[in-house]
Parts: structure tokens; C-alpha cells; sequence
């Protein structure tokens, strides 16, 4: 039985975790455990979190020899504190996100993301090896290669259960391997001819939609996702530009940090950049309209959707906003609007 190493976070770089000799699991949402963690945290906070713990209260998690944590928000490091009261043998390790995206940032988080590799191999008693890193750096990079052409073609036309066979795919690099995610891309998608369905083309962003069945309910609501950009969905599957730097794990952090930004990072000297690579990603995407999903009590996003929705009305881009609970439930609720959203495309 492989070991595992549990996180929540698209900031925690898998091959470091494969390099060390364990198998990524992304701890989903996605149980109906009872809801304890209101007893360790508030009530009014991030459902992301609140469900990962009560998975955890609940013993619904397959053994796990190690956690990784990202200091991304205060949410996420409060998780972290209610794990340790929760599971105090689990060993755990909290690693800093800096907010923005400057040279000191990269050089902080190269920092963290070396003391992270050192962690992971000391946890499974095997010697440091920056050769074992960059191997798995590389097979990690054809997962993302492989990610990148369907998501070419899913903007160019419109294919059924392509985004919901993507979605399985990036699940599977998440909570299973690397090797057997590439697998799936090179085999379970092959070419095939495009439906003329007379569905709206729409690009999706956000926090968390990870339920391949979702991307399911989307095309029979009259969307073809054209391309998404979520902490679960592409933004998960980061190309890592070995290139960028002689030190590997500086690399990793620039590659991180200048993919599309989480809505809790912020360049300084660009403020509104989010919106911007928003807009960008629409009109790559050959999306008519934009439908953004946030998740309740999620200030950052709230934050910043006034500036995001003013990028696509300067851009004449038709946008919906969303919000929901992690819960197939909360989605069934915006049917009526989604679809009254891509009526309004005219498609």
C-alpha cells in the first residue's frame, strides 16, 4: 500500500511529494460526514475547511502518513491549527505563502518549498535527492502538456464529457499518481468529431469545483465550458518551467506564483492583474461569457469579483457570479440562473 501525504492546497508542488517516494491526496470536500468542526472552528467560515475537518472528525480519510498545509489564508491556517488539536500524532507541516509576487516573495517560497522537499524525505527516511525532484518535475510537466491540448480543444469546439473527463484526469494527478493521471489523458480522450449542440461557450473561475459530475450538469444546462480556471481545475496543474532558474525549488516557486493568481495573492505593482488574466483567459478560450463560483464566507474572491466584473464589462463580457457550499446540492440551486445566462448569449 503506498504512503500518502494529504493536502489541501494548489500551492503544494505534487512531484515534491512523489520525489520523497509518496502518492498526493488532495483532501476534496466531498464527504457527508456529520458536521463537527463547528465545535474547533466558527460557524462562518470557509465550507472548504470546515468539510476537510469534519472528514477528518469523521475517520473518512484513507491512512495518511503526513499532511501539508498552505498558509494561504486565514481559513486554511486555522485548519491547520484545528488539525493538530484533532490529530495530534499526524505529523504536519505548515508552509508560508507570501501575498505578493516580487523577487523577495520567490526567494521566500523557494525557501519554504525547499524546507517542504527536506520534510518529505526525512518523513519517509530516504536520502534528499534533487535528481528524484526534477524526474518527477518532468513527468509532471507532460501531465500539464497533455491538460494544456485538451484544453485547446475544448475552446475551439465543443466535445460532450470532455470537461468532465478533464476534471477526472486532474482528480486523478491530485489523489492517486502522476504516472496514472498522464495515462488517462494520452488514452481516455482520444480525437473525435465536435457536437453541434448549440451550447453557449463560457469560461469558469473560482475557488473549488472539483466534482466531475458538475462539469456534467454545466453541458446539460446549455454550457460548453470552453476552459476553467480554478484551484481544482487548471490552476492545480502548474507547468514548471525548470529553465527558470538554476536552483530548482526558485523554479518551482516562480512557476507557482506566476500562473493565475489565487485571489489571496496580489502583485503589488499590479493590483488588478486577476482581472485582467480573467479577461485574457475568456477571450483565449473563445468564451462568450464568464460564470464565476466562489465559495460562501470566501472574503478574498469577494474581494476582488467588483474588479473582475468591471474588466468584463469594459470588455463588453457578459458575467454571472455564483456562490455555493462545496455541495452537489448548492449547485442544483442555479440551474434556473445558469440557464437564463446562456440565453442571454443568444447561442
Amino acid at each position: 500500500m503506498n504512503k500518502k501525504i494529504g493536502f489541501t492546497c494548489a500551492y503544494t508542488p505534487v512531484p515534491l511529494i512523489e520525489a520523497a517516494g509518496f502518492s498526493p491526496f488532495r483532501i476534496f470536500p466531498d464527504s457527508k460526514a456529520p458536521d463537527q468542526a463547528g465545535h474547533l472552528l466558527h460557524d462562518n467560515l470557509c465550507p472548504h475547511v470546515k468539510k476537510v475537518l469534519d472528514r477528518a472528525l469523521a475517520d473518512d480519510l484513507p491512512e495518511l502518513d503526513g499532511l501539508i498545509f498552505i498558509n494561504s489564508c486565514d481559513s486554511m491556517r486555522r485548519l491547520a491549527d484545528a488539525w493538530h488539536e484533532a490529530k495530534p500524532d499526524d505529523p504536519i507541516i505548515l508552509v508560508d505563502l507570501p501575498s505578493g509576487t516580487n523577487s523577495l516573495s520567490l526567494d521566500f517560497l523557494s525557501k519554504e518549498y525547499e524546507r517542504l522537499a527536506k520534510t518529505l524525505f526525512r518523513w519517509n527516511n530516504e536520502p534528499f535527492s534533487i535528481k528524484k525532484i526534477k524526474d518527477k518535475i518532468d513527468n509532471w510537466n507532460l501531465v500539464a502538456a497533455s491538460v494544456k491540448k485538451i484544453e485547446k480543444k475544448m475552446s475551439r469546439d465543443y466535445f460532450p464529457g470532455y470537461a468532465s473527463g478533464l476534471q477526472q484526469i486532474i482528480n486523478t494527478a491530485a489523489t492517486e499518481s502522476t504516472d496514472k493521471a498522464l495515462a488517462m489523458a494520452q488514452k481516455e480522450l482520444q480525437p473525435e468529431e465536435p457536437a453541434k449542440a448549440g451550447l453557449a461557450p463560457v469560461f469558469l473561475f473560482g475557488n473549488l469545483l472539483f466534482d466531475p459530475k458538475v462539469f456534467d450538469l454545466f453541458e446539460e444546462w446549455n454550457v460548453h465550458v470552453t476552459a476553467s480556471d480554478f484551484c481544482t481545475t487548471s490552476r492545480f496543474i502548474t507547468p514548471v518551467d525548470t529553465t527558470a532558474d538554476d536552483n530548482i525549488f526558485r523554479a518551482l516557486a516562480s512557476s507557482y506564483m506566476e500562473q493565475t493568481p489565487c485571489a489571496r495573492t496580489m502583485d503589488t505593482a499590479k493590483p488588478g492583474d486577476i482581472a485582467q488574466k480573467i479577461v485574457q483567459r475568456a477571450k483565449k478560450s473563445n468564451a462568450r461569457g464568464v460564470i464565476g463560483f466562489t465559495l460562501k464566507f470566501c472574503d478574498p474572491y469577494l474581494a476582488r469579483i467588483p474588479m473582475i466584473r468591471q474588466a468584463l464589462q469594459k470588455e463588453s463580457i457578459p458575467f454571472l457570479m455564483l456562490e455555493g457550499d462545496c455541495t452537489m446540492g448548492s449547485m442544483g440551486q442555479q440551474q434556473t440562473r445558469i440557464e437564463a445566462f446562456t440565453e442571454m448569449l443568444g447561442v
